[in-house]
């Protein structure tokens, strides 16, 4: 077969971008295959090219993209390709008459979401299926080192091994993976000696730059200058994406950009979907040119003239920075990708990771982030060398324009390189051995009830929000090393938990206790209780842990669904499920009170969070 004569038939492409060809040949020799490739550089055509050329087999699409489903299946039979996709928002006759096609072999693609794939009810249908390849699309979600990383994606391996014909290949694509990640994805997807694609990482038409706002109100009038193009609704050609790391700053940044006339829309989870829709329609037609969003949009967005990309606070890792950042200039023309960089939004980040219990490595990702502003090289070298690639200097980066004399990057990095020796100063800072019976009396007599951080402020004499909230302020202890850093007692409390005289409990709010004391219960009395207001209790046990985990899920699922909590899951189940540690979704069936439907809907997510626990 002639692939090109092929290509130009079916896609009216005379030739294939750089990575296509030899994917596609992969996946048609019936290897695994992992296509690593940048956005914009036509990751969808790898699969779609291979299904429009069967002529009964049908590939099975696994991706997050429910919203964007319908999109991709538009595009697949305006060329001819049938195709449907199967999620939660088509009713339980719509889903039956699709996959009733795609089991009579009438459909040579059908989109599905993990969670739907994950299934019992699509579980059964899927060993009927006469699959040509299973595609994985936004792969890194398999990864627990990913910037985006989802714990239903990682069962993704049970289709293949439990299919009656596992004989079809694994396609996992994705536009950003280390070589952590790559190696994770494979043994967590169960790929075979896999044929791994790599394209360049280089972006020659975008420019790079980081600028250094020193407050809230400079950043604010620095976005509202780089968008002047935009202004007062100016025909200005192409689109502009503002990112925000909270809904609450999207809010902010929205209201300011509407206030000082751009017209402007705003995107985030916290929408519904409703809104979320006529927005990113709004957004891609022209009708609102300057989009301010969070990272809930942009996943497979397929925009070619976005023609500026501002982060106006820092990204949770270089991954997802190279991702969001390479939207701008998808069709070749030159565009900009500014980063404004400021150490409270780091902060935020650290925090806003420190309540992902699924997220591994974060403070590492941040340093990586924090590196790329810092450090005095081509910004594209460091992109591109992060993913393992070695290139020239870009010469269109703020670094390579500038040789790197900006003044304002050499003023933010002296006021960091003090800051950071002051503190070094501070955490090295002497503690005698009497202030060491005082930590250690207070760890003593609150076992397994305060981090580090809470231990300090109290035992220094801060009155900060947490210290009040708990009414340490009251605790015999505030105060009584009062003149030492704060800094000082975190460093020798972080230097115990290392040499381990003194262990952690909680995983997600690490509690520390000395271990002759750990499960210590004292009684306080009455006027104790009413000045500290703390109750001293044993480590949580693995049950109670897990219990903890699964309300928190339960509670975030009914916020998410507008449910009673108990129509999520009452809390007596969750004692049983956290008692029982079911490790598959039939385990998970078969404990009392949960069902097929709870199964179906939440299953996945569930196990998920008990196999962070074994």
């Amino acid at each position: 077969m002639e692939l090109l004569t092929e290509l130009k038939k079916r896609f009216g492409h005379s030739e294939f971008r750089p990575g296509q060809a030899e994917a596609v040949k992969s996946i048609l020799s019936g290897r695994d295959t992992v296509a690593i490739l940048p956005t914009g550089a036509g990751k969808s055509l790898i699969y779609q090219f291979p299904a429009s050329l069967q002529t009964k087999k049908i590939t099975l699409v696994i991706s997050p993209l429910i919203a964007l489903m319908k999109d991709q299946m538009d595009s697949l039979l305006a060329k001819g390709i049938p195709s449907a996709y199967c999620n939660s928002t088509m009713d339980e006759v719509e889903q039956m008459t699709v996959l009733s096609k795609a089991v009579r072999g009438e459909l040579r693609v059908l989109l599905v979401s993990p969670e739907r794939a994950l299934s019992q009810g699509f579980f059964r249908i899927f060993r009927e299926l006469d699959i040509f390849s299973l595609v994985v699309d936004e792969a890194h979600c398999v990864s627990q080192w990913g910037h985006d990383f989802r714990p239903e994606y990682r069962q993704i391996h049970v289709l293949r091994e439990k299919h009656p014909k596992a004989d079809f290949p694994i396609l996992a694509l994705t536009a950003t993976a280390t070589k952590r990640v790559q190696l994770d994805v494979q043994n967590a997807l169960g790929m075979s000696d896999a044929k791994l694609v790599l394209s360049t990482f280089f972006r020659p038409n975008l420019s790079f730059s980081v600028e250094y706002p020193s407050s809230e109100r400079e950043k604010a009038d620095r976005l509202l200058e780089v968008l002047e193009p935009w202004k007062d609704g100016r025909k200005f050609p192409g689109r502009a994406i503002v990112y925000c790391a909270t809904r609450k700053k999207t809010d902010e940044t929205y209201e300011l950009l509407k206030d000082f006339g751009f017209s402007v829309g705003k995107y985030h989870a916290g929408r519904t979907d409703g809104i979320r829709e006529r927005t990113q329609n709004a957004y891609v037609s022209g009708k609102v040119p300057i989009l301010v969003a969070t990272n809930a949009f942009g996943m497979g967005m397929d925009q070619p003239d976005v023609r500026l990309v501002v982060h106006y606070q820092v990204p949770s890792s270089l991954e997802a920075y190279y991702q969001e950042a390479g939207r701008a200039g998808r069709d070749g023309n030159p565009s900009q990708c500014i980063l404004f960089f400021k150490m409270g939004d780091v902060a935020t980040q650290a925090f806003m990771l420190a309540k992902e219990s699924n997220f591994k490595g974060g403070d590492t990702l941040l340093t990586y982030i924090k590196d790329y502003a810092n450090k005095e090289v081509c910004r594209q070298k460091q992109l591109c060398a992060y993913f393992g690639e070695t290139i020239d200097a870009c010469n269109s980066c703020d670094i390579c324009l500038d040789n790197g004399k900006n003044v304002h990057r050499t003023r933010f990095l002296e006021t960091e390189i003090a800051k950071q020796k002051k503190k070094e100063e501070k955490r090295d800072y002497p503690i005698s051995e009497d202030e060491e019976s005082i930590i250690f009396e207070f760890l003593k007599e609150h076992p397994s009830v305060f981090g580090k951080t809470i231990i300090a402020k109290t035992l220094v004499g801060k009155r900060t929000k947490d210290v009040l909230r708990y009414r340490m302020e009251r605790n015999p202890f505030h105060g009584k090393l009062d003149g030492l850093p704060e800094e000082a007692v975190v460093a020798k409390l972080e230097s115990w938990v290392e040499s381990k005289k003194v262990l952690v409990s909680g995983n997600k709010y690490p509690k520390l206790y000395l271990p002759q004391f750990g499960k210590q219960i004292r009684k306080q009395s009455k006027e104790e209780s009413e000045t500290s207001l703390t109750k001293i209790k044993k480590p949580p046990t693995l049950n109670a842990q897990i219990l903890r985990e699964l309300m928190n899920y339960r509670d975030r699922k009914s916020r998410q669904l507008k449910w009673k909590k108990f129509m999520v899951f009452q809390n007596p189940v969750l004692k049983r499920i956290a008692e029982r540690k079911p490790k598959t979704l039939r385990e998970l069936e078969a404990t009392k009170g949960v069902g097929p439907a709870k199964v179906e809907r939440f299953g996945v997510e569930i196990l998920g969070i008990l196999s962070r626990f074994e």
